[in-house]
């Protein structure tokens, strides 16, 4: 029986997991390999183990769940970023993912105004600053974006122009505890949507911010319907573009062309969240998953 421990370095806490207390709290009795990851590292091939353990943040797992393992394998993973938004997010096992055309992700899909801090904050500042790195480079990626779409959730049909799209399956993203609805809405994603604002000088970006303000600090607790902000739950949808444009997918950098649908689907094999407290405690106490 074979086990792969991987540890990614570039994460915003990965230089804390251990390998030695790695090795005996998820290794005893398998034989066991480690592998680090560092910068341009490929994810290896899952494919031979019976086990994988996978210490990182959301982009780590997000790797994760787009790699192939072995029927019957067991899959772990360790939250060692900065926010670990699904560590907190999700239950102790992970059996449903999203899914993007043919790309799979953990919870979050994103495009616009302030996405790309989540796959631009540098890892130096990550592992030096930890959540403060994201808020350091706000300034720089409060710019307003255009995105002519049109969108469909489970048959309803809008189009417009807006500043930021974003799909979710999780009670939180960038650290805002903002969809209080998730909890209800059991097997459905939500779907954020803000509109732009006509001019994208000092004016729009002052009107940009109370819709931004509504649904981040203040937060849902329902489905919502204003002028310039739609909260909605869907278990379908589809968003049409005009051009490819970038995404924000757990932390990680997608292009997407014109066409995307988005849906949950099951997990190829369920992934089991062990916090690492839950490995400490475990070491400490002689025990082993």
């Amino acid at each position: 029986m074979k086990c792969l421990i991987i540890i990614n370095r570039l994460s915003g806490n990965g230089k804390k997991a251990d390998e030695n207390i790695l090795r005996q709290t998820f290794g005893n009795g398998f034989d066991t390999e480690v592998f680090y990851v560092r910068k341009n590292t490929p994810t290896p091939d899952l494919l031979p183990y019976d086990r994988i353990v996978a210490c990182g943040g959301d982009g780590t797992l997000n790797r994760l769940v787009n790699n192939k393992t072995k029927q019957g394998a067991q899959v772990f993973y360790c939250p060692y970023g900065t926010l670990n938004e699904v560590a907190t997010g999700k239950n102790s096992t992970l059996s449903d993912v999203c899914v993007a055309n043919d790309k799979k992700f953990a919870y979050v899909l994103a495009t616009g105004i302030f996405t790309p801090l989540g796959y631009r904050t540098k890892n130096s500042q990550k592992q030096k600053f930890k959540a403060l790195a994201y808020l350091l480079n706000v300034v720089k990626h409060y710019k307003i974006a255009y995105i002519p779409a049109e969108i469909t959730h489970d048959g309803n049909k809008t189009s417009d122009v807006y500043t930021l799209i974003l799909a979710i399956d999780s009670p939180k993203c960038f650290g805002f505890k903002f969809n209080k609805a998730y909890a209800h809405d059991d097997n459905k994603m939500h779907l954020l949507l803000i509109k732009a604002p006509k001019r994208k000088n000092l004016l729009g970006k002052i009107k940009i911010f109370f819709p931004l303000f509504r649904a981040f600090f203040i937060g849902f607790k329902k489905e919502y319907h204003s002028k310039n902000v739609t909260f909605v739950p869907f278990e379908n949808l589809a968003i049409t573009l005009t051009q490819p444009t970038d995404f924000c997918m757990d932390g990680e950098l997608a292009t997407f062309d014109e066409k995307i649908d988005v849906s949950l689907c099951k997990a190829d094999t369920p992934i089991t969240v062990v916090n690492k407290e839950e490995i400490e405690t475990a070491f400490k106490q002689g025990k082993s998953f």
